[in-house]
């Protein structure tokens, strides 16, 4: 018992037992504080590279003009965060957590600017032994995608691994049952069932996930990406990396805030990089080195 005060029979073989095993239990002292210090590992799912419809047809329900529907080439494959950053995540490598529900460790980080997202996963790759991929000099961010580090998802990524191979309005049909993700359902899609409004983020990872086995795709949090907001055009493209200036970014999957509208596959909200939001985290990538083809 702790505090123990009574008289301990043992004692004396207690100091001659730690006398013979104090090397030992110093070494496996190092090797727990190594343990400790040690980064976390996020769960990824490998996405093979391929082609995609992304955006959405004019016809379809929540359409918005800035969804113009084209034909992507993503020659990379890369691994994809099967569930959003969670705040015990954060924590563990920045030291801190900025989120304004800040009293559920296993929901989405939120309340961090777009730069933040970026140093985050600078600092991760380097605790892995990773290469970053973001250099940093002030407001200006290059990336580097044959790095190995960790990074945001290019818009066209999230969006592909959203839809998983399919071409419906969410990522798991064409309606969107708030038993199956965290939103606004008071106003859902057209045709569909209103919901609940829960009103605020919830732990990751508690509703099915899409075909390829991501969570929280629609809804929850809106995930920041690489790219600068633009419209897009209906040329095809291959491997797009957004515009190389502006002054939004992109974020994409909608919030507990959000009415479906904001929830489909293809919806896209921007944001000003340096404003946190109370509804916006990141979900992690990795660029799978050496490695390509399709689905």
């Amino acid at each position: 018992m702790v505090g123990e005060k009574h008289p301990n029979p043992f004692r004396s073989r207690i100091q001659l037992r730690t006398k013979i095993t104090g090397p030992l239990i110093l070494l496996l002292g190092v090797i727990a504080l190594t343990a400790l210090a040690a980064p976390p590992e996020p769960d990824m799912v490998l996405i093979k590279a391929g082609t995609f419809l992304m955006g959405s047809p004019p016809d379809e329900p929540l359409s918005r003009e800035d969804e113009q529907l084209h034909q992507v080439t993503l020659t990379r494959d890369f691994y994809m965060s099967r569930y959003e950053v969670t705040q015990e995540f954060y924590a563990a490598v920045m030291g801190t957590n900025p989120s304004y529900n800040n009293v559920c460790p296993e929901c989405p980080v939120e309340m961090i600017t777009w730069h933040d997202a970026v140093l985050f996963c600078n600092t991760l790759s380097r605790q892995a032994g990773l290469e970053p991929v973001y250099s940093i000099d002030g407001q200006n961010v290059r990336q580097d995608l044959d790095a190995d580090g960790y990074r945001l998802p290019l818009e066209a990524e999230w969006e592909y691994a959203a839809r998983a191979g399919g071409r419906t309005i969410f990522p798991n049909g064409d309606c969107l049952p708030s038993s199956e993700a965290n939103y606004n359902a008071y106003l859902p899609q057209p045709g569909c069932e209103m919901g609940l409004n829960r009103a605020e983020s919830i732990p990751v990872g508690r509703f099915v996930p899409n075909a390829w086995g991501l969570h929280d795709m629609a809804g929850n949090i809106n995930e920041l990406c690489w790219d600068y907001y633009a419209f897009f055009t209906a040329d095809a493209v291959t491997d797009p990396t957004g515009p190389p200036t502006g002054k939004t970014r992109v974020f994409r999957g909608g919030s507990f805030k959000n009415y479906a509208a904001r929830c489909h596959s293809a919806s896209r909200q921007q944001g000003i990089p340096q404003q946190p939001l109370d509804m916006v985290g990141l979900r992690l990538v990795r660029t799978a080195t050496g490695s390509g083809g399709g689905r």
